[in-house]
């Protein structure tokens, strides 16, 4: 008897402790693109974010269990991807998870790549759709820089809690946001444009969100719309002034 009221309170706290852990899960991590160089190294404000989710890989892994890092971004609509030595465009995230892989030793099999996306808009619904709900992430880590901080945390959480046309609601979901320092990532003058344009973006996406209530809805404006993605976007694109200072952010 004694033996078995010693089984059940182990089981029992077994139970407790696991719980304990799974409250602190984090399912993935979600690290923003921002600009590949020539070579197709990351920029420093990429590198910056890549360090800080490697650091927050292992927080997470060492209190309950290794997480995905989703490498999220597949370029800019400011300049072509860059291509490897086969002549291949490889979308920014790939580059990020080799980076991650290479430098930090996260292994591959928790490296996930989003490579579609070529705007933050993009970034949060293709993680959206194409991840975290049928992978049935809830708890999130979204990772970037201070400069666009407040429009990446304005897009990702209304794209995640979107609805969907039925009425259905977004799945229930905890995002955390983690913002990387600028100083010395970008020139003064490069960080003080990048700075103006993320400002004047976020009044426009605001305007954008009062108009679309549903997934399906951002779902048709992307597709039909939107200038990274739509068919007449893509057949227009046109790239930055390379010297300019907004250029040396992506």
């Amino acid at each position: 008897m004694r033996f078995c009221r010693v089984l059940c309170v182990a089981l029992a706290l077994a139970a407790f402790a696991w719980a304990a852990r799974r409250r602190g899960h984090t399912d993935a991590i979600l690290v923003l693109a921002g600009g590949v160089d020539a070579h197709g190294r990351p920029h420093e404000t990429v590198l910056r974010r890549l360090r800080r989710a490697a650091r927050a890989y292992g927080e997470a892994a060492a209190a309950a269990a290794p997480p995905i890092v989703l490498c999220n971004g597949g370029g800019t609509t400011h300049k072509p991807k860059w291509r490897n030595a086969a002549g291949y465009a490889v979308p920014e995230a790939v580059l990020m998870a080799e980076e991650l892989e290479r430098a930090h030793r996260l292994p591959a099999a928790h490296l996930y790549t989003e490579g579609y996306s070529d705007d933050t808009v993009g970034n949060a619904f293709f993680a959206r759709v194409m991840h975290a709900d049928p992978a049935g992430w809830r708890r999130l880590v979204v990772i970037t820089s201070a400069f666009q901080m407040a429009r990446v945390r304005a897009i990702y959480d209304w794209i995640f809690a979107l609805p969907r046309a039925d009425g259905s609601a977004a799945p229930s979901r905890e995002l955390r946001y983690i913002e990387v320092d600028d100083d010395g990532a970008l020139s003064p003058r490069a960080l003080r444009t990048r700075v103006a344009k993320e400002a004047a973006a976020l009044k426009g996406f605001l305007e954008l969100a009062a108009r679309h209530r549903t997934l399906e809805g951002v779902h048709k404006w992307i597709n039909t719309m939107h200038s990274a993605y739509s068919f007449t976007g893509f057949a227009t694109k046109k790239p930055l002034n390379a010297s300019s200072a907004l250029a040396q952010t992506y």
